[in-house]
């Protein structure tokens, strides 16, 4: 394929080896060369996700974890790498993704002593979920553009601008 930008536009062509990769799946200079037959079709019925070897993996922990998480209420990793903390991520997205939660609750996740993880079980809907979002027509709640008469508190901690950027002045 080859790119022209001449004149602020751009225009692209594809090359005689761009179309010899299409009709054979390999380019023409590849040291094995590639069948020079017709494209094989797609599989008509590849495996669906739930079956693949990765998801039957994740969907046995994760039923694993849901199990030891109503039987202990927490299940923590105390020394985990990166690696084995996003694979365990991965796992509870899996469960959330696939309604394997609990009736009425849902898995929370929280740093555990620096490099763990800590797994709970936290009672009702996430607060971000789409259930918790305002129902339509509900009555709006008015916010002043302009605040006036502030609360003592709120005026001191307004008039030093250094407490409020993490600051701290003694008491």
């Amino acid at each position: 394929m080859t790119l022209d930008k001449g004149g602020g536009a751009a225009r692209a062509e594809v090359t005689e080896a761009g179309r010899f990769y299409l009709r054979h799946g390999g380019h023409p200079d590849d040291a094995e060369p590639a069948d020079r037959s017709e494209p094989s079709a797609p599989a008509d019925s590849p495996t669906p996700y739930r079956e693949r070897p990765v998801a039957r993996a994740r969907r046995e922990k994760a039923r694993e974890l849901v199990e030891r998480l109503l039987a202990e209420g927490h299940v923590r990793f105390a020394h985990a790498d990166d690696k084995e903390i996003a694979e365990w991520r991965r796992v509870v997205n899996y469960a959330k993704r696939h309604g394997m939660e609990p009736e009425g609750k849902r898995i929370e996740k929280v740093p555990y002593g620096g490099p763990g993880l800590e797994f709970f079980l936290a009672e009702g809907p996430h607060p971000n979920a789409r259930s918790q979002r305002p129902k339509t027509g509900a009555p709006a709640v008015r916010v002043p553009t302009r605040l006036v008469s502030l609360h003592p508190v709120v005026a001191d901690l307004k008039a030093d601008a250094g407490h409020m950027r993490g600051r701290s002045t003694p008491c």
